[in-house]
């Protein structure tokens, strides 16, 4: 009589996934442009920096990293989940979805071994990121120490809804080309509806016209229920933070991890309706 086969649960299947994507992506090119333009923003943005007041006698109070490492999250978070955009349709696309099913793996062992893949990479990147600071970065040694290059804290979290966006919308589509569109569409909205919000709402409400104040009113009202499922609405808490130089709330950050956790739990149940084709 044969041995009864014991298939690893989710976890273990997970795992395994991670794994083999982790080690695919590590081959791949892509990951080291990525790492080298983060290092190159740091560069033009120490340079400029230094450039800046070179002929100024001006005494900064303020953490002249917090803008660059709001940029460099805010930058990961675009690529990271336009991978992952992409990395069910393809899935779909090139009929591998049906092999992973029938192995038998299941949706959310799927989806969470492509999320917690591009998340190591987002720690890796987030490292070299911080490494670079440290050893190269042209605000130069005394400015830039330990310390500073761990001061990005909690930022890297709030990148982790806009990477599950991805992931669902990538759920949902049925071609790679679909899925990049939706998701830059999704993506682009989003930013316009916090950039025209925040003009509005920085202006005096005696310099905004009738239909501006009108605008602002609207939007207003309906930031109420964009806000806590935004992804994009995360990464402006980051912007928001520079702006009154405090740091950013603890409420905010859960706010990301929370919206990161329901958006991946929707991704599996769209993933399970929309099947393997």
């Amino acid at each position: 009589m044969s041995p009864a086969l014991n298939p690893p649960g989710l976890v273990g299947t997970t795992l395994l996934l991670t794994r083999r994507k982790l080690a695919a992506r590590l081959l791949s090119p892509w990951l080291y442009i990525v790492a080298s333009l983060i290092c190159l923003i740091a560069f033009f943005y120490g340079g400029g920096f230094l450039r800046s007041f070179e002929t100024e006698s001006v005494l900064v109070t303020t953490d002249p990293l917090a803008a660059l490492n709001a940029v460099v999250v805010a930058v990961l978070a675009v690529v990271l989940g336009l991978r992952l955009a992409t990395s069910l349709a393809w899935e779909r696309e090139h009929r591998t979805m049906e092999l992973l099913l029938v192995g038998p793996v299941s949706h959310e062992a799927i989806l969470l071994a492509k999320f917690c893949a591009e998340l190591i990479l987002l720690v890796l990147l987030m490292v070299v990121y911080a490494a670079y600071l440290v050893v190269a970065q042209p605000l130069g040694a005394g400015v830039v120490g330990l310390a500073d290059a761990a001061a990005i804290g909690r930022m890297p979290l709030h990148a982790l809804p806009l990477m599950a966006l991805g992931l669902l919308v990538s759920a949902w589509a049925r071609s790679v080309r679909g899925a990049v569109v939706a998701y830059l569409a999704i993506v682009v909205i989003l930013a316009l509806f916090e950039i025209v919000l925040g003009l509005l709402t920085a202006r005096q409400p005696q310099e905004l016209s009738l239909a501006a104040a009108y605008l602002r009113s609207v939007m207003s009202v309906a930031a109420t229920v964009v806000d806590p499922v935004s992804a994009v609405s995360r990464l402006a808490d980051l912007a928001a933070g520079l702006t009154v130089q405090t740091p950013i709330p603890a409420s905010r950050t859960l706010m990301a991890v929370a919206l990161a956790v329901g958006t991946l739990a929707l991704a599996a149940l769209v993933s399970r309706a929309r099947g393997a084709v």
